[in-house]
């Protein structure tokens, strides 16, 4: 299965529908309380295969910063047979905050 790439924008209107959709921070613990979009759950990326439980019949909306870690995470995720969508860039180019490498 493969996962699809979308903004922002799209992510958290899809996001609005929380009986269909789950939206997953993949970042570390830290950065998730320091600042997370509103509903997400927090997995980080290295510890997914432990603690990953979301329904199958729900779609994920996987985020991180720059957008590494959820491009990863939605490939990991799709060929365990999830439904992802991904949000290309992270949430850091969308808020104007890139950060340069």
């Amino acid at each position: 299965m493969e996962f699809i790439n979308i903004t922002l924008k799209e992510g958290l209107k899809l996001a609005e529908n929380k009986e269909e959709y789950v939206l997953l921070d993949v970042r570390e613990p830290y950065r998730y309380k320091e600042q997370h979009l509103e509903g997400a759950v927090n997995c980080p990326y290295g510890i997914m295969d432990d603690k990953i439980k979301i329904e199958t019949e729900k779609k994920i909306i996987v985020y991180c910063d720059l957008g590494g870690q959820s491009m990863m995470a939605a490939r990991h995720l799709a060929k365990e047979g999830y439904h992802v969508y991904n949000i290309v860039g992270g949430v850091y180019y969308y808020l104007g905050e890139r950060k340069e490498s």
